[in-house]
């Protein structure tokens, strides 16, 4: 600015003497004025909110380690996705759900496991937990009134493999309406 005794502007008050380097700030500052990247996002497995998608179910509290790919869920219920009440912002009900706990299981085949930028689709009404192959990889509270990607870490990613896995998910109901459903996407940005 142009006061008197300035000390802290970008160049001296009489503008003889710039306090940075010029080019250096001119690279910082190009990508603001550049179109921005393009997203593509590929379906890894798919949500139910197209296409009705099956899940096994129970809301009644599993044994413990009902998340590990080896719990045998077969007395659970089965049924399509998303789960929750008619009305619930954003909702794609494909079976009721009106109690406070759902746990979902659902058996995905996976070409590859080495996807850069995976990401789990989620539309969840309230708190919930996603396990990939048993491992807790997503914890989320609150709720959202349509999906979105949650990215994952290197060391979530991880827990995936060529072939079959296991996606978990466990929904607590809190207040208002409730739904969940989720599934994986690949997020690539292209500059």
């Amino acid at each position: 600015s142009d006061c008197e005794g300035e000390v802290n502007g970008l160049m001296t008050y009489d503008r003889k003497v710039v306090k940075f380097d010029v080019e250096h700030m001119a690279k910082l500052h190009a990508p603001l004025f550049l179109p921005p990247p393009v997203v593509i996002t590929k379906t890894i497995v798919p949500t139910s909110q197209q296409q009705p998608q099956t899940w096994r179910y129970t809301t009644e509290k599993p044994a413990d380690g009902w998340e590990q790919p080896a719990f045998d869920d077969a007395a659970w219920k089965e049924a399509p996705g998303g789960f929750g009440t008619k009305g619930t912002p954003g909702a794609v009900v494909g079976t009721e759900w009106r109690s406070s706990d759902i746990w979902l299981r659902r058996t995905v085949e996976l070409p590859r496991a080495d996807a850069a930028g995976l990401n789990v689709r989620i539309h969840h009404d309230e708190d919930a937990e996603v396990y990939l192959n048993g491992k807790r990889v997503i914890q989320l509270t609150g709720y959202e009134t349509d999906y979105v990607d949650v990215e994952l870490d290197k060391e979530a990613a991880a827990a995936l493999r060529p072939g079959k896995n296991v996606m978990a998910v466990h929904c607590r109901q809190t207040a208002g309406g409730q739904f969940i459903d989720a599934g994986l996407v690949e997020v690539i940005e292209k500059p």
